[in-house]
């Protein structure tokens, strides 16, 4: 399996007045509710699929999109009060549409439902895709919200296919989003030309620590969707002088109208790619700490306690967090993870503390290195493993490979 043909997302930021005829959430098979980032659409988009047809546990992903910030404030404060009530999305499974695909937004689009009116709808998962405590002005105190650490989630400096530059670095980047026209770098100059994102996503802000800005005085265009900043970049005048923030999950399905600068942060002595090179997908130098523009996603439920409001939504963020659900899914879960350009946990070897702090080593308690690899390049040097082939040594076999550990 290789990682060719990702998914563009297509965030649905709907109206809150619907259709009568429209269809109602609530009436899907075991519907769970959640407001992910716009970056997350695609893991959405692949996982619910999965879900929809796992026959141990069939589970129907509702989610709709928005800010990082906005996501944690619904979540911990029910800010606003009347919870979701725009059109949210949702997949078909196989035994309703077999043709549709979860790597194709725009022959397979999702589809739609409004969330029910009898009571406001507050998700049952929420997702941030950067620390929490980078959204400083969001009270984050409610003991019945449960935070999990998930995949890491990368970001790219992109310009259109036209532009002849490849390399930024850390003190060209300051100047470039710190003072606009006034920075005096090269061909990025133009702060219309430069499409930023607003100050509640976690695209700016993971930008904004990265290069020591105050994600208020960061200069350029703000746009509220990264389909709009893709829109931007396509569409310039000036291909030469446009810069744009993106995740890199919505950068990968783009690399052929767009391209990811490589970025030399403070300190080092060479610029970098998140993959090991511009052409790959492997994510190599996010692993292993050479590429530093990267963020853990998290994940929010509803406690009583200790104990899950809800088990099924518990279960689809154990399912991408990495850890072992009870009954198994009839999917990997981590070539779900894989296969949208997130990093699972378990193929790191650093993390971080908060936001774009100093990296360190990381030793994973349970590895999906050989796994990660295989599916995010098609090839792998670890041994094969099976019932009848067992890993030798003190290799663990895990999702057909002999991992480290």
């Amino acid at each position: 399996m290789k990682i060719h043909g990702l998914i563009l997302a297509v965030a649905l930021l709907g109206a809150s007045e619907h259709p009568a005829s429209a269809l109602d959430c609530s009436t899907l098979t075991n519907p769970i509710y959640l407001q992910v980032g716009d970056t997350q659409v695609n893991l959405m988009r692949s996982l619910g699929r999965k879900l929809r047809d796992n026959a141990a546990k069939p589970i129907t992903l509702v989610w709709f999109a928005s800010g990082s910030c906005a996501n944690i404030d619904l979540i911990y404060n029910h800010n606003p009060a009347a919870g979701i009530t725009a059109t949210m999305s949702y997949v078909p499974s196989t035994a309703e549409d077999a043709t549709w695909s979860p790597a194709n937004a725009t022959a397979s689009p999702a589809l739609s439902c409004v969330p029910p009116t009898t009571t406001p709808l507050f998700p049952d998962i929420a997702n941030s895709a950067l620390f929490n405590a980078a959204c400083a002005t969001i009270a984050q105190t409610n003991p019945n919200v449960a935070v999990t650490r998930g995949p890491i989630q990368a970001y790219v400096l992109a310009v259109p296919e036209a532009s002849n530059e490849h390399v930024i670095t850390f003190e060209e980047g300051y100047f470039v989003f710190g003072f606009g026209a006034g920075s005096m770098i090269s061909p990025w100059n133009d702060p219309m030309q430069m499409f930023i994102r607003t100050t509640t996503k976690s695209t700016l802000l993971a930008w904004a620590a990265q290069l020591t800005i105050p994600a208020n005085k960061m200069q350029g265009k703000p746009e509220a969707a990264s389909t709009t900043v893709v829109t931007d970049l396509q569409t310039s005048p000036t291909p030469a002088k446009a810069i744009g923030i993106l995740g890199v999950e919505v950068y990968d399905a783009l690399r052929s109208s767009l391209n990811a600068l490589a970025y030399r942060a403070k300190d080092q002595y060479a610029a970098y790619y998140p993959d090991s090179t511009a052409s790959t997908f492997d994510k190599q130098n996010v692993r292993d700490g050479h590429y530093v523009v990267w963020s853990p996603t998290i994940w929010m439920d509803n406690v009583a306690g200790t104990t899950p409001t809800k088990p099924d939504a518990r279960y689809v963020i154990d399912l991408i967090a990495g850890k072992v659900v009870t009954p198994q899914p009839s999917f990997p879960a981590t070539d779900v993870v894989a296969g949208v350009g997130l990093v699972p946990d378990c193929a790191m070897g650093v993390t971080r503390d908060f936001e774009q702090g100093p990296l360190r080593l990381y030793t994973p308690a349970a590895s999906c290195t050989c796994r990660y690899e295989f599916v995010t390049t098609g090839v792998t040097s670890c041994n094969h493993c099976d019932a009848t082939t067992p890993c030798t040594g003190t290799a663990v076999c895990r999702d057909s490979y002999c991992e480290a550990r």
